[in-house]
């Protein structure tokens, strides 16, 4: 019997722009928690930034 070791899978490009970009999808889902939250309290300065975490083009998801 052998014993077949899984690859390591390769890390996710990072992102190097101005306003870091999601790659992951924990660091989507930690953007959009922070929407929710931002949302909650009213902190209307904080949400365009969060958006454009989550679009915009980006080499890193390329």
């Amino acid at each position: 019997m052998t014993d077949i070791q899984p690859q390591p899978q390769a890390p996710a490009a990072a992102c190097f722009c101005v306003i870091a970009h999601a790659v992951t999808p924990a660091d989507r889902e930690r953007i959009s928690k922070s929407i929710d939250y931002a949302r909650e309290i009213g902190d209307l300065q904080a949400l365009p930034l969060l958006l454009l975490q989550l679009t915009g083009r980006c080499p890193a998801r390329a």
